[in-house]
């Protein structure tokens, strides 16, 4: 069943997994035409601008040309066929390829293009104890990280708490709204509500992939929260609409404080 359009000028989805014809890389199509049925969706579910990433696993600077490449085709395929979407660039690095590439090739890779934020991707299975160091030298380079999908990651459905410290450091929380409807496991649905209680949620994405429906999109995410944290649809937006347009800016982001409460009003920063 489709969904229903978001109410809002401006939705952004901070990760999607549609470039295509890349050799050899996770979660992207295999050909334009797939690529661009899934654009289809994602605009037809109320989002207005999609930043496409591919996996970095390895420090690969090459990569960065190959992805702009893929998109620059895929932009201008969006628009001959006649869909409102625009695409931003972007990758979702390790940790292994964010420590391996130099600072112009990481500005390269900031989400958006924005040169502050890196999407950065835990390891599936045990605790990188390099973080805090890794983190501590991004920011004396101006540059930070938002982590993507740590719902999906074992460390965290485990202990939740790790994320404590890298919050404390100044990295953002993406969850992926695919998680809710179960993609990745009955372990990351509960973990990604889990994160969305403990307050420590702060913008959404889709996590789409080409191989998988996309009945919901971002909407799957915003009705996970209003359920959990009993807040109404407008103050919710900030997670799909301020928060990522200051992320692809790059803009300092302070999230607004998202816990469980009676029905009422947030300050945003």
């Amino acid at each position: 069943m489709a969904s229903p359009p978001l109410v809002s000028p401006a939705v952004i989805d901070l990760s999607a997994h549609l470039l295509h014809g890349l050799p050899g890389l996770p979660d992207t199509p295999p050909d334009l035409e797939s690529a661009v049925a899934m654009a289809r969706a994602i605009a037809e579910a109320g989002t207005t601008t999609v930043v496409a990433t591919a996996a970095m696993v390895l420090p690969d600077p090459a990569l960065i040309g190959q992805a702009d490449a893929a998109r620059i085709a895929l932009a201008a395929a969006v628009r001959e066929e006649g869909i409102d979407l625009d695409i931003l660039p972007g990758l979702e690095l390790s940790l292994d390829a964010v420590a391996g590439l130099d600072d112009e090739s990481l500005v390269q890779c900031t989400i958006g293009r924005g040169g502050r934020w890196l999407l950065v991707a835990l390891p599936d299975t045990g605790w990188p104890i390099a973080l805090p160091a890794l983190m501590q030298s991004l920011e004396m380079r101006g540059l930070g990280i938002v982590i993507a999908h740590p719902e999906q990651c074992e460390s965290v459905q485990l202990s939740p708490d790790r994320l404590r410290d890298p919050i404390g450091r100044g990295a953002l929380i993406q969850v992926d709204c695919s998680s809710f409807g179960g993609w990745h496991g009955a372990r990351a649905e509960r973990s990604a509500y889990g994160l969305l209680r403990a307050g420590m949620a702060n913008v959404l994405a889709s996590g789409a992939h080409w191989d998988r429906p996309y009945p919901l999109g971002l909407e799957a995410g915003l009705l996970a929260s209003e359920h959990v944290l009993r807040r109404t649809r407008a103050e919710l937006m900030w997670m799909v609409e301020t928060g990522p347009s200051r992320i692809v800016a790059g803009e300092p982001v302070r999230s607004p404080r998202m816990v469980p409460v009676p029905r009422g009003g947030f300050e945003p920063a």
